[in-house]
């Protein structure tokens, strides 16, 4: 599938202006309803780093939280022209990504700055670690590194003729930033990549016939890879390997994440589902706005207690949070 974004995005739409109002708002079993939009909002990405969360979508929108995700503040739009795809907290520090290599930068996750472009593709994902080291991802294999987080952009090269002998430039999806500076990039062909060096050299890990759209690496070695089709991968030792584990599901997977106690979640078209075992097992969770709708990212928080969540992002301009009685069971 040559796009997530470029026809997805549009079938996403579709569904989006399908769902009454009324399905959006109506009771929601295992997950409550944290953020509500309109029928024609969407949101397509959502990050946390402990309490603070920032959430961007169509139209320029960002949403910003400082609870765990129990309240949210929209912040004003400094590109309402277009799509913000991909977003990453840090320290306190958050960048977000989108349409025609549109880059936001903010020290704080609250007063936000348009970055000089230095691209005019489409920016699917970003991540930065603890020192700032920043790195995005989009169309047609599109690679940009910052050093100063997000300040400051160059292009990454890649000859993708000597990676995989690959038909086309592969749409990159998703990518980890390691906070040894390495660095993780996953897309179309079921590409895993990896490189720590800068980007000068780049090693496949993993390749198939689905595009991968969502990444998690935790510490300690796990990590997961969602996709088309159902599609889950799954590494132990830091992204070195990837195995197949099935799902049951055919659904178009996009979100996916993870605790250290071995629970869960990845989300997608029509379907939130949670694993309690490390991904051996799963349950779709009985929750009407993510059956009707679409959630495209998934992200692990927490709340102002300091008790862990998981909240998902989606159609509707919609943040749900899985209720506390389905992560425990």
């Amino acid at each position: 599938m040559r796009n997530k974004l470029f026809t997805l995005l549009g079938t996403l739409g579709m569904v989006t202006s399908c769902i009454a109002a009324g399905a959006v708002g109506a009771p929601a079993e295992a997950m409550t309803v944290a953020l509500r939009g309109t029928p024609h909002d969407a949101l397509f990405d959502l990050a946390f780093d402990g309490r603070i969360g920032v959430a961007v979508g169509a139209h320029g929108s960002v949403y910003r939280s400082d609870d765990g995700g129990t309240r949210w503040r929209r912040s004003p739009e400094l590109r309402s022209d277009v799509a913000l795809l991909g977003v990453a907290v840090r320290g306190g520090r958050c960048i977000a990504v989108g349409q025609q290599g549109t880059v936001l930068t903010s020290p704080d996750c609250i007063q936000w700055t348009v970055a000089a472009p230095v691209t005019a593709a489409r920016l699917t994902s970003v991540a930065m670690n603890r020192r700032g080291l920043a790195y995005a991802v989009g169309a047609f294999g599109t690679l940009l590194k910052s050093d100063d987080a997000g300040r400051h952009w160059q292009v990454v090269p890649i000859d993708w003729s000597r990676i995989g002998a690959l038909p086309a430039e592969p749409h990159l999806y998703a990518v980890h930033v390691d906070d040894d500076d390495g660095v993780v990039v996953a897309g179309e062909f079921e590409l895993i990549l990896r490189s720590t060096d800068g980007g000068a050299q780049w090693k496949l890990l993993h390749r198939g016939e689905r595009s991968l759209f969502g990444l998690r690496l935790l510490e300690g070695g796990r990590g997961y890879a969602v996709g088309q089709s159902g599609a889950l991968l799954s590494t132990l030792d830091g992204g070195a390997t990837w195995r197949s584990l099935p799902t049951g599901m055919q659904s178009i997977l996009t979100g996916i994440d993870a605790d250290a106690n071995g629970r869960v979640v990845l989300s997608g078209v029509n379907v939130v589902a949670l694993s309690s075992d490390g991904g051996a097992s799963w349950r779709q969770l009985p929750s009407r706005a993510a059956i009707r709708g679409w959630q495209q990212s998934v992200a692990r928080a927490v709340d102002a207690q300091g008790r862990p969540r998981f909240l998902t992002a989606g159609a509707g301009g919609t943040i749900l949070q899985i209720n506390d009685e389905e992560v425990a069971k």
